[in-house]
């Protein structure tokens, strides 16, 4: 089946935002690297670190979605179900969220980290999420999918609180074990759970408004 121009056009968009994605991901991991001996991090360690942020996990997640929009060929493409695309619309709008609201105002990037900032936090997330409301097919989308998209950020936290036992490392403040404790990160983490629920719940009800207008 020939693709509409329309779904061409989607494709393309797609595929830029893939292309632009992976080159900020790997302009982040130069740019750590590059710093790695300064902070006295053996290579693997700081690959480890690098893919121990979330920031990193949920644009690595945006930009397969987007390569695998950008690359499916065939009518089944509109057939996937969008549970997964809509979880990784509610990851990269936490990512934008929290950094303006907690991490911004800790650091001043300059140079070709300001820019990978910048992608990472503002550029992607925005368009990421601009893919989901113009792209993504939103009929099926249950009441209770935010509740199983929690699943994710649970296993993430529970990976990062066990290496930063054993490493002493972790990757955001919030989540700091051995500053705040158990019970401190304990309650951050309900709080930002919460949000995450939230911003699903509101991905469900803009995604059956739109597909009782325009399914897509």
């Amino acid at each position: 089946m020939t693709l509409t121009r329309t779904a061409k056009l989607k494709r393309t968009a797609a595929a830029l935002l893939a292309l632009l994605g992976w080159a900020t991901l790997l302009l982040q991991y130069w740019l750590l690297m590059r710093t790695a001996g300064v902070m006295a991090l053996s290579p693997l360690e700081a690959t480890i670190r690098f893919f121990s942020y979330f920031t990193i996990q949920s644009n690595i997640l945006a930009a397969l979605v987007l390569t695998a929009f950008a690359i499916r060929s065939g009518p089944e493409e509109w057939l996937v179900h969008p549970f997964v695309r809509s979880a990784v619309a509610v990851y990269i709008a936490m990512v934008g969220l929290i950094y303006a609201v907690l991490l911004r105002q800790l650091w001043s990037p300059v140079g070709a980290q300001w820019i990978a900032d910048a992608m990472l936090h503002y550029a992607m997330p925005i368009a990421y999420l601009l893919f989901w409301l113009t792209c993504v097919r939103k009929a099926g989308l249950r009441w209770y999918d935010p509740l199983l998209w929690l699943i994710y950020p649970l296993f993430y936290l529970g990976f990062i609180l066990v290496r930063g036992k054993m490493s002493g490392f972790y990757p955001y403040p919030f989540i700091d074990a051995k500053t705040l404790g158990y019970a401190g990160v304990a309650a951050n983490t309900a709080g930002l759970l919460i949000v995450c629920a939230a911003i699903g719940m509101c991905l469900v009800m803009t995604g059956w408004w739109l597909a009782r207008r325009q399914p897509v």
